[in-house]
Formats: structure tokens, C-alpha cells, sequence
């Protein structure tokens, strides 16, 4: 080959490669962290791992807002944001990997495991953090024994009792001031006893008359008593916080009257539901599932990494996260967790697909989320209605 025709090759070489992202060597990183310009967020995987499609779908979602961060002419406060991917945790590891975050000056976790991590790190992270950022959350109790938020740890979801707020929402819709709606508790649950008294209140708040019934535990082999009480009390609907199993046997006791209520579910969507047309729940996941915004945010993680974005709705979460992290970065100003965590609660009008999302302090969570209102029908859930949700404050 003749030397001359080296360079040509060589010009054609770097005009048609594209050109790959420069990776930070870790004397690099060290650098940049100790001179403080690099502020760091430890990224904990979904429950599948980061090889799922979960887990490349969200990872993609955050280099792409860690990237459109190191493009701008001002950062975030001047400064980078670098995610680290690491792998998952359990509670055997949990005091470990807190006392290594703050080891390399993390200043936040955010995660995408479903939010059951939060019970193995809340009893670590204390005053001294990292922050600690749920993707997730909806079943995760943050608060301390007064009702309080614990001070490091944050959640996208809206706590499991914003099906309170939600059902009363809903029966607003559908039936006028004065109808009678029954509620369904377990006494020997604590949680559900709450909820069955809060949602009562809730009800007769709105002008709807209560009808309370109570059942041991889930114990009860039959439900005609409750059956025909609540029929012969006119009730429009019955809401259930007694568990999947008590749907199924209130529904077959009521499938077949003319006159028989409605019955909606008070806890998450669950195949065991299937088998019972007519059976209402409420969902905060599925309106984020069924966003057509969140495929042109796909499209630019496409262009902009060339990863195939095949769960939306975790990509949507994850570039809504980092960009509630950001915010409150920005408004700290700094990247010690104590100063983070003082700014999260402030976020206002953060992107999540075609919704807004705006932080309650009280909850350390979105103030408000889309809700649908799903039907079973055909052994499948069907949207009959979305509505915006206020997530309660803490209900004694």
C-alpha cells in the first residue's frame, strides 16, 4: 500500500466513525470530586437487574439526563452530576453500603428496585444520608412514629393510602350528595382498620352516608350477613379493605342481585382479581404506562445512545428522578446530603411524562398523581376514568 494513501484513509476514517463519549478515568473522577465539581448519585437496579429491559430502559434514561447535564453551559450549579451504576442490596448488606456512600462523598441513591429497599436502609441512613430516591414507592411507609417523614428518604409514587383520597374522588363523580357507600375493614389489621376509618370519614366529609362493616381478621366463612345489610342499606358501592380474597367472596355472594352495589378494591391490581368482572381499583401506574409522551422521550434516548427504550414507564420515572434531583441540587447548591435533602420537598413542576409534578413536604412524595380507575372485564383491567389525585398527608 503506498504511504500516500494513509492519510485519505485515515480523513475517511473520522469523518463516517461517529464519535464515542469520552469516559472519565477513575484519577479523573477522584479529581473531580475532590476539587468539587463533580457531584455523585449511586444508582441502585430493578428487581430484574440491569441486563432486563428495565434495567437498560432506565439506565439509558439516566445518560441521557447526565449527559444533556455535562452539555449545558452551566451544569447544575456549575458543576456535573455522575451516576454510578451498582448492584442491588439486601438487608444482610444494607449498613455496609451506607457506611461506603458516605465513604466516597455520595450525596444520593437513586433506585429503581420497587421501593422494599427503603425498610433495609431507613434504620442507617440517620441525619448523614446519602438522600435516598425511590423511583417507586407506593408501598413504602416512610414516616417515624409522629407522622413525620424520615429526613433522608424520598418516593415518586403516592403512598398506598392515596386510595383513600382517590375512591372519594371517584364516588364524587358517580353519585350525588347523600348516596350511601359501605366500607369493609379488618379490625385485627391495623393498617386496614385505618384505612376503613379515614375513608369513612373521608366519605361523610363529602356528604355521602357510611355504612361500616367489620370483619375478624378475614376470618368469616360467609358473607350474607354483610351482604344483605349492605343492599338493604341502598349502598352504591362497597369499597374492601379486606383483602383479595373477601372480593372474591363478596363478589360471588352479590354477582347474581339486580340491586347489589358495586365493589372497588382498596389495594394494588392483582391478577387473582381477574376472575370477577365489575371488581373497580385504582392504579397510579397505569396512567404512567399508557403516556404517549413517554415515547418521544424513547426516541431521544435512541438518538441520543442508540439503547432501545422497551419500558417507557421506567424510563419516564427515571429521567423525572434525576431531574427532582437536579432541582433540589440546584437549589442547595452544594452536595452535602443534609442541604439535599432540605431542597427535595421544594420541587415544583417536574416533567413525568405529560404530568407535572410538584413535591409535598409532608409526604416527601408528588403532592398529586394521575389515578385510573380500572374495571375488570374479560379477564383484564380496563381505564373507565383518570382522575388527579392529592396524595393525604399522614392519616393517624
Amino acid at each position: 500500500m503506498s504511504l500516500l494513501r494513509i492519510p485519505v484513509l485515515l480523513v475517511l476514517f473520522l469523518l463516517f466513525v461517529p464519535a464515542l463519549p469520552a469516559i472519565s478515568a477513575p484519577s479523573d473522577l477522584i479529581v473531580g470530586v475532590e476539587d468539587g465539581w463533580i457531584w455523585q448519585v449511586a444508582l441502585l437496579p430493578p428487581d430484574d437487574g440491569w441486563e432486563s429491559d428495565a434495567g437498560r430502559s432506565a439506565l439509558g434514561a439516566v445518560r441521557y439526563a447526565e449527559r444533556k447535564v455535562q452539555e449545558s453551559p452551566d451544569g447544575v450549579s456549575g458543576r456535573d452530576i455522575r451516576f454510578h451504576q451498582e448492584e442491588s442490596l439486601d438487608e444482610a448488606s444494607a449498613a455496609a453500603r451506607v457506611e461506603d456512600w458516605r465513604k466516597r462523598g455520595i450525596s444520593a441513591v437513586l433506585s429503581f428496585a420497587g421501593g422494599r429497599e427503603i425498610a433495609f436502609l431507613r434504620p442507617h441512613l440517620g441525619e448523614a444520608g446519602p438522600v435516598f430516591l425511590s423511583a417507586f414507592g407506593e408501598t413504602a411507609n416512610i414516616y417515624n412514629g409522629e407522622g413525620v417523614p424520615d429526613t433522608m428518604v424520598f418516593a415518586l409514587d403516592l403512598f398506598r393510602d392515596f386510595r383513600i383520597a382517590a375512591f372519594t374522588a371517584y364516588a364524587a363523580e358517580l353519585f350525588p350528595s347523600g348516596s350511601v357507600l359501605a366500607v369493609l375493614g379488618d379490625k385485627l389489621d391495623p393498617a386496614l382498620e385505618r384505612y376503613s376509618r379515614n375513608l369513612g370519614d373521608m366519605f361523610f366529609d363529602r356528604g355521602f352516608l357510611v355504612a361500616h362493616f367489620w370483619i375478624p381478621g378475614g376470618g368469616m366463612d360467609s358473607f350474607k350477613m354483610i351482604e344483605s345489610e349492605a343492599i338493604a342499606s341502598g349502598a352504591k358501592a362497597l369499597v374492601s379493605w379486606a383483602g383479595s380474597m373477601v372480593v372474591r367472596d363478596v363478589w360471588r355472594s352479590t354477582r347474581r342481585k339486580s340491586n347489589a352495589f358495586e365493589i372497588w378494591y382498596g389495594g394494588v391490581p392483582q391478577p387473582l382479581l381477574l376472575s370477577f368482572n365489575g371488581v373497580v381499583t385504582a392504579d397510579q401506574d397505569y396512567p404512567v404506562r399508557a403516556d404517549s409522551a413517554l415515547k418521544s422521550l424513547g426516541r431521544d434516548i435512541w438518538r441520543r445512545h442508540n439503547v432501545t427504550v422497551k419500558d417507557p414507564a421506567i424510563a419516564g420515572r427515571a429521567y423525572a428522578a434525576c431531574q427532582w434531583l437536579f432541582d433540589a441540587f440546584k437549589r442547595a447548591g452544594s452536595p452535602v446530603p443534609a442541604a439535599l435533602a432540605g431542597m427535595l420537598p421544594l420541587a415544583e413542576g417536574l416533567v413525568f411524562g405529560s404530568q407535572a409534578l410538584s413535591i409535598n413536604p409532608a409526604t416527601h412524595r408528588p403532592a398529586e398523581r394521575a389515578v385510573a380507575f380500572m374495571i375488570v372485564e374479560g379477564r383484564e383491567f380496563h381505564p373507565v376514568k383518570t382522575l388527579l389525585v392529592r396524595g393525604p398527608d399522614y392519616l393517624p
